[in-house]
């Protein structure tokens, strides 16, 4: 089962990233979620806030606010801006939340 799940994310992850257009952050800033940033969505069925940071695998640690690039969430958030809505498969189903706020790793003290 686990494995399966695993697959399934990563499947997910790969069509997030064929989606994506590289940037030269010397030269553009960016304004949606990269890695480590850390990210305010709202629960769309429930209105609940949730902050959370999108980390490496190894740094994942949903207590602390830490999920995964590789969970459905974290595939999901990756690419997208404050105010953006985004689907993702959940284990009790198709989950929408919405983006609140974003702040990018340099700006996190």
């Amino acid at each position: 089962m686990a494995h399966t799940t695993e697959m399934n994310n990563l499947n997910y992850l790969g069509s997030e990233i064929k989606r994506a257009k590289r940037i030269d952050e010397r030269k553009e800033r960016p304004d949606f979620i990269i890695m480590n940033s850390q990210v305010e969505v709202i629960d769309l069925d429930t209105n609940r806030e949730m902050k959370v940071k999108l980390v490496y695998p190894r740094e994942a640690d949903f207590r602390k606010g830490n999920i995964s690039v590789l969970s459905m969430l974290g595939s999901a958030l990756l690419g997208y801006k404050t105010g953006n809505v985004i689907s993702f498969q959940a284990p009790r189903g198709v989950k929408k939340v919405k983006i609140k706020n974003i702040t990018l790793p340099d700006q996190v003290h």
